[in-house]
């Protein structure tokens, strides 16, 4: 489903983000990227969504090199991925309702479509009853809910969540997780880059340690920290 082969990002001439990484994920995969705060965990989602280029490397998402899409084809690949952010980045101006269905209206679809799914996107969530609210008058869980729901109205193959749970208490970031485990179960490959260690240990997904923009740890069922370091202990 998504593959990187020996991938290295440079940002304006300065130390690579990302530096020889190869990595695959499997269809219908949950797996978790950690790493301090600017080690390259965002770059490599942004790799998989096209919104950074590889200095080197090749970027493969549903067998096809992503690094070679002309630009023309780059909207065609956004329809199959839902992003989820840390700041939800929801329209104020526009209810619960409304910010579902832009994800649509953005690529799109006929009204049939438009009031088939967004229904739909706000059961899952278990936000039908807010559904006429706006966002300022939602709780931070609740308009994380709302972006998820954005996220995977368009039923997409692949759902990348950038520190989904950044901005929200531990109780509130279990149940986003959570939500999140249910929409991989239902078929999408789940990437969720994150420094939240107590979402990451609950969950025993594979894990992907990111330092310094290289690949450090590949764990299934991992953990955010491997034992060698919570124990102080170095690798040899």
């Amino acid at each position: 489903m998504i593959q990187t082969l020996d991938v290295s990002v440079v940002y304006n001439g300065g130390p690579p983000a990302l530096r020889d990484v190869s990595l695959r994920i499997e269809k219908g995969e949950f797996i978790f990227i950690v790493g301090p705060t600017g080690m390259g965990k965002s770059t490599f989602l942004k790799l998989i969504n096209r919104e950074a280029v590889p200095a080197k490397g090749k970027v493969i998402v549903a067998g096809r090199d992503i690094t070679k899409l002309e630009a023309r084809h780059i909207p065609e690949l956004r329809r199959q991925i839902g992003v989820v952010f840390q700041d939800f980045q929801l329209l104020p101006q526009k209810t619960v309702w409304e910010n579902v269905a832009f994800a649509l209206q953005a690529i799109g679809a006929d009204r049939h479509r438009i009031y088939r799914e967004v229904p739909r996107a706000l059961e899952l969530v278990s936000l039908t009853h807010k559904a006429n609210s706006y966002p300022q008058e939602l709780s931070g869980g609740e308009q994380q809910r709302v972006s998820i729901a954005r996220a995977i109205v368009n039923n997409p193959a692949i759902v990348l969540a950038d520190e989904p749970t950044g901005n929200l208490d531990p109780e509130t970031s279990w149940d986003i997780v959570q939500l999140l485990s249910k929409i991989n179960i239902r078929g999408s490959t789940v990437v969720v880059a994150t420094h939240d260690k107590y979402i990451v240990d609950g969950m025993k997904k594979r894990v992907v340690a990111i330092e310094n923009g290289q690949v450090v740890r590949d764990e299934p069922g991992g953990y955010h920290h491997a034992v060698t370091e919570e124990l102080g202990i170095l690798p040899p």
